[in-house]
């Protein structure tokens, strides 16, 4: 899948890849946990600058997480937020790290701050079937 495309997800498609994002998600702060812990580690020994090593492991980290979204048909957000393209080609439901399931959407020309809880913009609503043939 192209960086440019997205997979449209039903609300119950979306929550069952959630499970997957979540669990990447968690493997990825694990690791970028550790390189922090590594450099706390340098930096007690006087080590005040990260070293440049430390710094591409943490953009090869971010990296490949975002290329994994990319490929299950999501879109990264920013780190460890996601979105997915809902049947309503101007509504995006919106996950971010520690959400057990998808609570949130938003416009797709909105961000994050203007995610609104998903029973007042998605959830119940038949609004996103005229966009359905």
């Amino acid at each position: 899948m192209s960086p440019n495309s997205s997979k449209v997800f039903s609300l119950a498609e979306a929550n069952e890849l959630v499970s997957r994002v979540a669990d990447l998600t968690a493997s990825v702060v694990m690791q970028l946990d550790s390189i922090r812990q590594e450099y706390n580690l340098e930096s007690e020994k006087g080590i005040v600058q990260m070293p440049q090593s430390m710094l591409k492991e943490v953009e090869k980290t971010l990296s490949e997480w975002s290329n994994q979204i990319v490929e299950m048909g999501a879109a990264p957000k920013g780190y460890f937020t996601v979105d997915f393209q809902s049947l309503d080609p101007e509504l995006l439901y919106c996950w971010t790290y520690g959400e057990e399931r998808i609570k949130f959407t938003h416009k797709v020309w909105e961000n994050f701050s203007h995610r609104r809880p998903l029973a007042e913009s998605a959830e119940g609503s038949t609004d996103h079937l005229k966009w359905v043939n």
